[in-house]
């Protein structure tokens, strides 16, 4: 069988690339910072596939490293490109462009017994943001049993009121009203907290990308190149809420996901996930 040459410049662009096709997105700034920390010499390769394996030549440094298909941890196909992974973290990646569309089809075909190796099924991919809006969900929901008090607070007062003062039903209102109006501060209070917390979360850690998968949840962050797994049974607790799902890792912070985020599909093959654990409730 004939081998498959094609060549690659590792340049700003081409990280891009690498990284819209890996988490779906990625920090300008980040990526700027990741283009200058590559040598020089780590700039220019090529790669060369057979039926068996992939040979890597550093045209810098006329270094060549081999692969062979079946000793690699994983081989995923991405919209813009295949990925070649050495282990969990270290990967090359190879976009679809710089191939032959007869040379693309025939390295599928080398490639097709290998690519259900260590491959993991994923129910919905959700480019995270800490912004206000979310965090105000996740501290509304942490709060709504306060609210629903209040409620009935108001409504307990009310009926004394309108027994102790029957001649005076302006009180007995006024009496209704006021845990109300305790309660409307309650909530413009935690919109200040809401906009106090995003202020000062690390900027590392407000942009990322989440992955459900069967049986864990992975985060892999936009400014910080790094991947961390949580395991659905690890999670302090799971609630679904009458917007969406809070993924709680301990008592007062977790991870908030609205139900627009998903597809119905989506929501039906995680809901059918998370029902076998007993940290998860629907509230």
């Amino acid at each position: 069988m004939s081998n498959i040459t094609v060549h690659c410049h590792i340049d700003r662009q081409y990280l891009v690339d690498t990284y819209y096709a890996l988490q779906g997105c990625l920090d300008d700034n980040f990526t700027q910072k990741l283009d200058d920390s590559i040598a020089d010499n780590m700039r220019n390769f090529t790669f060369t596939f057979d039926n068996e394996k992939i040979v890597q030549l550093n045209n810098d440094k006329n270094e060549v490293s081999t692969f062979y298909y079946s000793d690699l941890y994983q081989i995923h196909e991405a919209k813009t490109g295949l990925f070649f992974f050495s282990n969990k973290i270290i990967f090359e990646f190879v976009r679809y462009d710089l191939f032959q569309p007869d040379e693309l089809e025939r390295l599928k075909d080398y490639l097709a017994p290998y690519l259900s190796k260590n491959q993991e099924s994923k129910i919905a991919m959700i480019n995270y943001q800490f912004d206000c809006q979310r965090v105000y969900a996740f501290i509304c929901h942490q709060f709504r049993n306060s609210r629903k008090r209040m409620f009935i607070l108001s409504t307990i007062l009310l009926f004394l009121s309108l027994l102790l003062f029957p001649k005076n039903p302006t009180l007995s209102v006024l009496i209704f009203i006021l845990p109300i109006l305790l309660l409307t501060l309650f909530l413009a209070n935690f919109k200040k907290q809401s906009k106090k917390q995003v202020l000062t979360l690390n900027e590392r850690f407000g942009s990322m990308t989440c992955i459900f998968y069967n049986d864990h949840l992975t985060f892999s962050y936009i400014k910080k190149v790094g991947v961390s797994n949580i395991n659905y049974a690890e999670f302090y607790k799971i609630e679904k809420t009458s917007k969406g799902y809070v993924f709680f890792i301990q008592e007062s912070s977790g991870y908030y996901f609205f139900y627009n985020e998903f597809s119905l599909e989506q929501q039906q093959a995680l809901e059918e996930k998370l029902k076998h654990y007993s940290n998860y409730s629907q509230k």
